[in-house]
């Protein structure tokens, strides 16, 4: 799926990434950090970046899949 990066927040250890999904029009989140194997899918993205191959996590509690084939569109 594709979505907007909407806001990058770096917090100690981690990451998180607050992406609105275009289709359904509803925010996810997903989590990094420099010390995690997904580091490289998501180091070079900014703030209104549109990605594409977004997955789900878990949709109900709205997190997005760290590990997925994230790329810029």
């Amino acid at each position: 799926m594709k979505g907007k990066i909407v806001r990058i927040v770096p917090s100690g250890n981690f990451i998180t990434i607050i992406i609105r999904i275009i289709k359904i029009d509803k925010c996810g989140r997903t989590y990094t950090g420099k010390n995690y194997r997904n580091f490289a899918l998501w180091s070079e993205l900014k703030e209104g970046d549109l990605v594409d191959g977004l997955k789900w996590l878990d949709e109900d509690r709205g997190i997005i899949d760290g590990d997925s084939p994230v790329h810029l569109v």
